[in-house]
């Protein structure tokens, strides 16, 4: 009987050494997949990180070009209010839309083209 306990204890202890041996192994393939995954993680902060750091260079270069857009804009309506061509079709608009004929505009500087073409624009806005 003293037999049989022993050659079972040895057949359980080397069952239990190869299964840990085993464990062990499956450990150490794990601890390179997370190390490579952790490895991974890294690089993708890091290319994240540049992303973001892109994205709000651009978004200041956006601003700077509203801001150079906006500038623009408004010297564009301050060269509009100063030409003198401008206020004169503004005039023109005005005697047509109290019944001026193409024949007075002309007398009021315009040239006969634009005369019948302001009276073919904004005449009809003053009958429709």
């Amino acid at each position: 009987m003293g037999d049989l306990f022993v050659s079972s204890m040895i057949a359980v202890t080397v069952g239990l050494v190869v299964a840990l041996l085993l464990l062990a192994k499956k450990q150490s393939r794990m601890q390179q997949q997370l190390s490579e995954s952790q490895r991974r993680v890294e690089q993708l902060m890091e290319e994240l990180k540049a992303i973001y750091a892109g994205a709000a260079g651009q978004g200041n270069h956006i601003a700077r070009i509203e801001e150079q857009l906006g500038q623009l804009s408004d010297r564009q309506e301050q060269l509009d209010e100063q030409d003198p061509s401008n206020q004169s079709y503004s005039e023109a608009i005005e005697l047509i839309q109290s019944g001026a004929s193409s024949d007075e505009l002309v007398r009021h500087g315009l040239r006969r083209e634009e005369a019948d073409l302001f009276m073919r624009m904004h005449g009809a806005q003053s009958l429709g």
